[in-house]
């Protein structure tokens, strides 16, 4: 007997506001006002959720192997106090493998206790051009819900997990190099290991064809590899946004 095939689809437009630190360390924020597209998807083969991405590679009982995306803006350097005088940092885009285990639920299934190990490569780009930055491991517990609540539909999500990345990824960030020391601002090397510890949290609530939604993420780096870099000026970093979207 052949299985049915799972697709489930909602798809809208909105706006969003966003409040995004230059680079975790930093003590300035970038905020963004923009419309979006609003897509979420979830089927056997791939899922588009929550600000992430994942294809199913392969599962086996509550295993699944994911590929997994991730990211960061880029840092136009003359708005960062930081880093007066240096090179931006370019737009970070990061994918590789992530391996779940599901504690609870399924990754097709809105209610879900899983541990993620992602493994994901990272280029800098500015769309000219393009570079290689290293790799990150940022292992995380993942709890999901969905459920009605007078006629709501109610979405929550949190998380916690650990973050590290190679020598190559911490120097391209929180690197120094030669040319770029000031009185204020010493020479640094980045070195591969832990990167700090974050937890997030986000909601989405829909009614009558629209989404209301809701995100922070939290990152302390205390005991860092990087934390006594002189372009670190905070140990915490906090991301946070919301956005509305009417859904076709």
């Amino acid at each position: 007997m052949i299985s049915p095939v799972y697709a489930q689809l909602e798809a809208g437009f909105g706006m969003s506001a966003v409040s995004v630190p230059h680079y975790i360390g930093s003590d300035e924020a970038e905020q963004f006002y923009l419309p979006f597209p609003y897509l979420r998807y979830r089927s056997e083969k791939l899922t588009i959720d929550r600000n992430l991405i994942q294809g199913n590679l392969w599962h086996s009982g509550n295993w699944s192997l994911e590929l997994s995306f991730g990211g960061a803006v880029k840092v136009d350097s003359e708005k960062s106090q930081a880093r007066q005088g240096m090179d931006d940092l370019d737009y970070i885009i990061e994918v590789g493998p992530a391996l779940h285990y599901y504690f609870l639920g399924d990754r097709a299934k809105g209610n879900a206790l899983f541990l993620s190990f992602p493994i994901r490569g990272a280029i800098g780009t500015d769309f000219t051009q393009t570079s290689y930055r290293g790799f990150s491991i940022s292992p995380r517990v993942v709890w999901r819900r969905e459920y009605f609540l007078n006629g709501y539909e109610v979405r929550p999500q949190m998380s916690f997990g650990l973050r590290s990345a190679s020598a190559h990824y911490h120097d391209y960030i929180y690197g120094v190099s030669d040319e770029f020391v000031t009185a204020n601002r010493s020479s640094y090397q980045g070195e591969q290991g832990y990167g700090g510890w974050q937890f997030g949290y986000s909601t989405a609530v829909l009614w009558s064809g629209w989404l209301a939604a809701g995100f922070m993420r939290y990152v302390n780096i205390e005991g860092a590899e990087f934390d006594d870099s002189p372009l670190v000026n905070t140990r915490s970093s906090l991301l946070i946004g919301g956005a509305v979207a009417y859904l076709f």
